[in-house]
């Protein structure tokens, strides 16, 4: 049998922690979220139990990983990760492994293909049991629980779930346009497997993090009856349009918060990167969330061509202004296989080529208005801004009065317990069925 190993980047510079990195620097009292477990290869694991996984490891345990002897070791990365996976590659090769794999979104950059043996692009279950000689009859949906901290520290275990993966959307920014451009729905029985072991360890909240949830929707349509037949609440990652559209639907059935993208406030800029979302939309649902109670999360963007500091520093305003409970700020970063890529290549050129950079947090193009430093000196005003005040007792007070109208204090005062499922180790697969 063909011994497979298929690992993360390792973790000796640290955890990524999505609310440290979207957040003013050193700032205490912000939510936590390491990302200690990867949810592509537990799927891969949870479909093809004859693989082995390893998980932001540390290059020590790596190392001794690699010394059991491999015929594949295969990557799962994120193009920032990029220099530090061709190096893990390098000792994979000095170690005697016949064949290394790439995978996931770092996988899509053509440079790249000369230093694996394969490369898989999209969610790959199926293509890696055909490489291995195997057949899936049906995709299984593992158990996925992330620690989600509030600020202050205290812990939440969520548990995480895939209703569909792909998007058929083609925003310009975006890779999933070629990693996964048709969207799959995950079989309700698988959900519904993974989702009763939440229930059964005391994890009543849910993250459903599909590209857009509803772009199915008689699927989504079952998936929220589901959760609502096992009490579960939800957040949910979608378009400003389908929330709008299904707002007091969803809210009825359990919906706790709501993640989407703004990316600009100019409707021009919207229409070139074929957003297809109308400016007024998004400012109707911050306000609704929040005239609600629920979580608002959103996604923004500073750098398109068309803008120079002072109306990036007027945007940004705009942006503090939608009080939001978490708030993504990002420079316009040029992906391979996008549409993006190939405009500002050629429009003004693409000079970075130091892949740790494109974290999106740098400038890594010509920018015909903003000298270099300026992006990455307004992302630290934005997050001032969208951080600044009363953000804390604004949204510590929200999350506590929907604890308390939901009479949801015991499972709150539990949580620490429920939450070491979230350890990596602990968390289990299905057998299978």
């Amino acid at each position: 049998m063909t011994r497979v190993l298929l690992t993360t980047v390792h973790r000796d510079f640290g955890l990524y922690d999505y609310f440290r990195e979207n957040a003013p620097e050193g700032f205490a009292w912000r939510f936590r979220m390491p990302r200690r477990i990867s949810f592509g290869l537990r799927f891969l694991r949870q479909n093809i139990p004859g693989i082995e996984i390893l998980e932001y490891p540390t290059h020590a345990e790596y190392r001794r990983a690699l010394a059991r002897g491999w015929d594949v070791v295969g990557f799962s990365f994120y193009l920032e990760e990029t220099n530090e996976i061709l190096r893990m590659a390098e000792e994979a090769r000095a170690a005697g492994a016949a064949r290394l794999w790439a995978g996931n979104y770092g996988a899509l950059t053509p440079a790249l293909r000369g230093s694996f043996d394969e490369v898989f692009s999209g969610y790959s279950e199926d293509a890696v049991a055909r490489a291995l000689g195997a057949t899936i009859d049906v995709v299984q949906h593992p158990p996925l629980v992330s620690e989600f901290r509030l600020p202050g520290g205290w812990p939440l275990p969520v548990g995480v779930i895939f209703t569909t993966r792909g998007c058929s959307f083609q925003c310009t920014f975006c890779q999933t346009t070629a990693f996964a451009p048709r969207p799959k729905a995950i079989p309700l029985e698988a959900i519904e497997r993974a989702v009763q072991f939440y229930v059964a360890r005391g994890i009543r909240y849910a993250l459903i993090l599909d590209e857009n949830f509803g772009n199915i929707p008689d699927h989504a349509e079952a998936v929220i009856e589901l959760l609502a037949r096992y009490g579960i609440r939800w957040l949910v990652q979608s378009r400003v349009d389908l929330f709008l559209r299904h707002f007091d639907e969803w809210l009825a059935k359990g919906m706790e918060g709501a993640l989407f993208g703004i990316e600009s406030f100019h409707q021009e800029v919207l229409k070139q990167i074929h957003k297809g979302e109308k400016v007024e939309a998004v400012l109707e649902l911050a306000r609704r969330l929040n005239r609600a109670g629920r979580y608002a999360q959103g996604y923004y963007i500073i750098g398109f061509p068309s803008e120079t500091p002072e109306s990036i520093r007027e945007d940004l305003r705009m942006l503090a202004s939608l009080e939001l409970d978490v708030t993504q700020i990002t420079i316009v970063t040029p992906h391979p296989q996008t549409q993006l890529w190939s405009e500002l290549e050629t429009q003004y050129g693409i000079f970075e080529r130091d892949w740790a950079k494109y974290d999106t947090k740098h400038l890594v193009w010509r920018h015909p208005h903003c000298p270099p430093g300026s992006l990455e000196a307004l992302l630290k005003e934005g997050f001032a801004l969208c951080y600044g005040g009363p953000w804390l007792r604004r949204t510590m007070r929200k999350f506590l009065n929907s604890r308390f109208q939901r009479r949801d204090l015991a499972n709150l005062l539990a949580s620490p317990l429920h939450a070491r499922w979230a350890a990596p180790q602990r968390l289990p697969y299905f057998a299978a069925s």
